[in-house]
């Protein structure tokens, strides 16, 4: 790489680390703080063995499914401790990092076709990477450091695709570069299940842009690729710890069925897409609420138009192609076709993005615009005005992300029917000392679990006892305990990564008094 890239790179590199400078100052959120300040595993050096040796994968513990994410975790833990600045700092590094990749491979996908690489200092390769640098559905991947997974399985797959087009064709096989993306595929997958992709976004890439030049050198990358992916994955459920302390409860399909999860699928990919055009309505936790305005016709009328826009624009510029891989692939694994633990969420649109910014960027260079100069000025500005609109949404999201509060209050304004929402919002209102609000809050809780999930009475009876009121705080726990008898031992909630530590202290309070004479 010349000077004059290396110090685009920077810049490039610098401005995303200014864009999320507030994240730097933010608290621990969500489950950053059962991961980081409740679990005892990312600080034990001696469980770098079992991470390193990927022996994590036989072991009942948090993300014992992704190793690679784990190391980073632990390192960050060997350094930091449980100081928020520091893995705040490594995932928006990380972020950074990423968005310079994105960059890389659009000058390599514009340039495609025998056609001069743009300069440095070329704006269209730059909007691209603004574009994935500051719009908000990163925020949640960015802002919350146990989603720095979608971060590593990015930083995995778009590092493969740039090694690979850095090939020689005249090499021939070029073994290290074949192994070294082979490895990166094996990282991305040991980053989270997601990765499975990478191989097939660099298939994507070679059948592209690379398939007139002897193949010898792709089939080694990607069929390395694919077969590590492929044992990795193989060695994940045999190995999987069964029966689970932390994984109680499984992840079941959306509607019960896999029939049904196919029903409300194309809401969410709609849904999905109007998250990246109009990004007004994101939330941490997703549910019916969350896809209203969306009924399935409408849905599906919506995917039929943008996969015939996607096709039309493919055979036009076949640069569009990849970026359409590259938005799709990544999203084939969390679309539900197998149980997971959130149907939707915005960390799932971190990678697809760089698609996303591929497929803008081709149109900002289609010869169809270069052919008339005020044309092309005006969708240049277009989008760099949308860049900036998207970046004063990235700075306002970044606000929700930085505490309890902030994030659990947003959480159940966008979305009233979520528990988790209301659940939360108890708590940090509890945390904070609003006490009233707190137990409306968690009296809200427990209606929306319909009187049946014990960790929301529990959630009451902690709320009545930092209002000072013991005697409905007995109550609320004797409702607890009879729904979910295994609240009554709060030490083995925390073992089991389902009660914060400060929340334990407080219910052994309420059940130390219960159990008094």
């Amino acid at each position: 790489m010349d000077r004059a890239l290396l110090r685009t790179a920077a810049v490039i590199a610098a401005a995303t680390v200014a864009g999320f400078w507030a994240t730097l100052s933010a608290d621990f959120v969500y489950d950053a703080r059962l991961q980081i300040l409740t679990d005892p595993f990312l600080h034990d050096p001696s469980n770098w063995w079992h991470v390193l040796t990927f022996r994590v994968l036989g072991m009942d513990v948090l993300d014992f499914n992704r190793p690679v994410h784990l190391a980073s975790m632990m390192l960050d833990a060997a350094v930091w401790g449980r100081n928020p600045f520091g893995y705040h700092l490594t995932s928006v590094l990380l972020h950074a990092v990423n968005v310079v990749l994105v960059w890389l491979v659009l000058r390599v996908v514009l340039a495609s076709g025998g056609r001069e690489a743009p300069s440095p200092q070329a704006l269209v390769p730059l909007i691209g990477a603004a574009l994935f640098a500051f719009h908000p559905v990163v925020v949640e991947a960015v802002c919350e450091p146990t989603f720095r997974e979608d971060l590593l399985a990015a930083l995995f797959t778009l590092g493969a695709v740039v090694l690979a087009s850095r090939h020689d064709p005249r090499v021939g096989v070029d073994v290290r570069r074949a192994v070294a993306c082979a490895g990166c595929c094996l990282l991305a997958v040991g980053s989270k299940e997601s990765g499975v992709a990478a191989p097939f976004v660099l298939a994507a890439f070679w059948l592209v842009f690379r398939r007139r030049e002897p193949r010898d050198f792709w089939l080694a990358a990607v069929g390395a690729g694919l077969a590590v992916v492929t044992a990795f994955l193989a060695a994940r459920f045999l190995l999987e710890p069964t029966p689970s302390r932390i994984f109680e409860i499984r992840p079941e399909y959306p509607g019960g069925s896999f029939v049904e999860a196919m029903k409300v699928e194309p809401r969410i990919l709609a849904f999905y897409a109007q998250l990246i055009v109009f990004p007004a309505n994101l939330c941490a936790d997703y549910g019916g609420y969350s896809v209203r305005h969306l009924p399935l016709w409408l849905a599906g009328v919506i995917l039929v138009i943008l996969a015939g826009a996607g096709a039309v624009a493919a055979w036009r510029d076949r640069r569009v192609a990849f970026g359409l891989a590259l938005t799709v692939l990544p999203l084939v694994p969390v679309s539900n076709l197998v149980p997971i633990y959130r149907a939707a969420a915005d960390r799932y649109l971190y990678l697809p993005l760089a698609g996303i910014a591929c497929v803008v960027a081709c149109l900002l260079d289609a010869p169809w615009l270069h052919a008339r100069e005020p044309r092309r000025r005006l969708a240049t500005l277009v989008a760099i005005a949308a860049v900036v609109g998207l970046l004063a949404g990235c700075l306002e999201r970044q606000q929700v992300w930085r505490s309890q509060l902030a994030l659990w209050t947003d959480t159940y304004a966008r979305n009233p029917g979520s528990f988790n929402g209301a659940s939360g919002l108890a708590g940090a209102l509890r945390e904070t000392g609003r006490h009233a609000e707190a137990i409306e809050m968690a009296r809200r809780a427990i209606a929306l679990s319909e009187g049946g999930r014990g960790d929301a009475w529990m959630g009451l009876a902690l709320a009545f006892e930092a209002a000072g009121r013991p005697t409905e705080a007995d109550t609320a726990a004797d409702k607890a305990v009879d729904l979910d008898p295994r609240l009554a031992d709060p030490d083995a909630r925390v073992a089991a990564l389902a009660m914060e530590r400060g929340e334990a202290d407080l219910a052994k309070t309420i059940l130390a008094r219960r159990a008094a004479p």
